[in-house]
């Protein structure tokens, strides 16, 4: 149970980047999407997982 909340917690502070990025470029659908996502990809693989998920979100959060 212990390595469930770990992971859920490592999820929340990594989607939280994509989350806030999101925002202040004003793409909401984006910034939620990465967060879930990062949330979900946490609980499946931990941070091998959430990190590359993460850098994904970001790219198309600042691509122009």
């Amino acid at each position: 149970m212990e390595a469930v909340i770990g992971a859920l917690i490592a999820g929340l502070v990594v989607g939280a980047v994509p989350a806030i990025c999101g925002a202040i470029k004003q793409k909401i659908g984006l910034a939620i999407g990465g967060f879930a996502a990062c949330v979900g990809a946490s609980l499946l693989l931990g941070l091998l997982l959430a990190i590359p998920v993460c850098a994904l979100f970001l790219f198309l959060i600042f691509k122009k």
